[in-house]
Formats: C-alpha cells, sequence, structure tokens
C-alpha cells in the first residue's frame, strides 16, 4: 500500500487536536526545533523547521538546555524582536525531547546482516505519520507497548546507500520492540504514541537542492497480520518550511524510545 502524505503534511489521527504555529494569533504556540547558542537556562535559541529565531528569555522546564538538541517545544511570543529576520522573543513553557540520532546505513547492515538485522528489528507500527521540516523528516508513530517506564522500544532510520547514485532516497523505519508484539501473549499491551525526528537533508549531494524520497515500514494490517506499507514524497533543501500543522497535546504523553 502506497500513500502520498510526505509531501502534503500529516495523515492527521482523529485523536489529536491540530493548530497552525507562528502565522496565527495564538497565544501558545508548539514547533519543531533545534537548540543553539545556549549561555544560560534561561537564554538560548531554538531555530524552528519554519526558519524561525526563538529568542528564550524565560524558560520553565526540567529538561537539560544543550545546543543541538532536537526538540519540540511549547512557548508563548513576547515581542518581535525582529520581525523582518523572523526573530521572535518567547518564553518556554515546556519540551518534548525527540529522538534524533545518525541515520543508520544499509552497507552496515550488509556487514554482519543476520546479527545486525536482528538487532536493528523489523517489529510493526500500528501507524506513522510524517513530515519534512526544515532538515528533518519528522516521524509520528502509533505501536503496542506495555507502558512499563523501563522498556523502551528502539527505533531506527535506515539509509540504502548502496542505491545512493538513484534519483531517489530510500529509506526504512525499524522497530524493536524486545518481544511486545501481537501474538507473543504474556504481557498486556497498549496502544501508545511517540515522537522522531531525522536530519536526511545531508543525504543530498552537493548542488542538489532536492530529491524524492521512499519511506517504507512495517505496519499492522488486517487481523494484525504485518505488511510492508511506503509513502513518498520530495524534499526540498530550504524549502520544507514546516510547523504548518503540529501536535497540540501535553508534551509528556508520549512514551520514551531509544
Amino acid at each position: 500500500m502506497k500513500r502520498n502524505i510526505l509531501n502534503l503534511g500529516f495523515g492527521l489521527l482523529s485523536v489529536f487536536l491540530f493548530f497552525s504555529c507562528v502565522d496565527e494569533n495564538d497565544d501558545i504556540y508548539v514547533s519543531y526545533g533545534v537548540i543553539r547558542n545556549v549561555t544560560s537556562g534561561n537564554n538560548y535559541e531554538i531555530l524552528t523547521d519554519k526558519g524561525n529565531t526563538l529568542a528564550v528569555t524565560k524558560s520553565y522546564t526540567s529538561q537539560d538546555i544543550e545546543d543541538d538538541k532536537r526538540v519540540l517545544v511549547n512557548y508563548e511570543i513576547l515581542s518581535d524582536k525582529d520581525k523582518s529576520k523572523k526573530i521572535y522573543e518567547v518564553q518556554v513553557n515546556g519540551f518534548y525531547q525527540l529522538l534524533s540520532k545518525p541515520l543508520v546505513n544499509e552497507s552496515f547492515i550488509l556487514q554482519d546482516e543476520d546479527a545486525r538485522r536482528d538487532s536493528i528489528g523489523n517489529d510493526p507500527f500500528i501507524r506513522i505519520n510524517s513530515r519534512f521540516g526544515g532538515d528533518y523528516l519528522n516521524i509520528d508513530f502509533e505501536l503496542f507497548h506495555s507502558q512499563h517506564v523501563d522498556k523502551k522500544h528502539m527505533i531506527n532510520l535506515i539509509y540504502d546507500d548502496t542505491r545512493a547514485s538513484a534519483d531517489t532516497v530510500y529509506l526504512t523505519l525499524r522497530h524493536n520492540a524486545y518481544g511486545e508484539v501481537i501474538g507473543k501473549g504474556g504481557v498486556y499491551l497498549y496502544e501508545a504514541w511517540g515522537r522522531c525526528s531525522f536530519k536526511i537533508s545531508d543525504l543530498l549531494p552537493e548542488g542538489v537542492t532536492s530529491k524524492p524520497v521512499k519511506l517504507t515500514w512495517t505496519q499492522y494490517g488486517h487481523n494484525y497480520e504485518a505488511k510492508e506499507y511506503s509513502d513518498s514524497g520530495v524534499f526540498k533543501k530550504n524549502g520544507n518550511v514546516g510547523d504548518d500543522y503540529v501536535m497540540k497535546a501535553m508534551l509528556n504523553d508520549f512514551i520514551e524510545v531509544k
């Protein structure tokens, strides 16, 4: 089954509320971004996927503030510090720290295929929703989980570098549930949600500004049978504005993955 949503936005989950960011007159905003220029816990910047710079002057969060940390941030705009340059002075109300780690190359897996494919896993998701934003591919996923806080599933994005010269970038989202899958028995599983974000802009060669991307993953189908799904879109350097719609929800309502 193939769905074309990457270049159109999230395939919306009905259980969430969505709202526009920065361009609307809401009091509170939620944006994907990267922390930078940290000088203190109340003085740092966040570069959002839409290209806005959030100059933080107040921050109410227990999360560590670190340069280059990828976050989904809840904030209020205090003033337009330099609107022509899209710089806003803001108060941060909280973060959701996103799983964001390097891609795994297919060639690395092939060096010890049996062991590494087993470690990375190929367990099904219930569903995923994905979109480009800034330099990133942002993915929201739903899966079955025991809800034990010490039971972290593992998520990886595989880049097929064996087809690096192809016109399309081939990516596969992989999931190791460590036995927490339908049909194994012994543990009651709940529907749970999580977020991850992978930088993919570096996959475009120098001088190339856009490239088609195909994303593949395994998902539960009829009678919980695992099936392969795929999605496609065109990634554009400096052309993926992001932030049009993001999930407006409690930032700690999502499971932690590794």
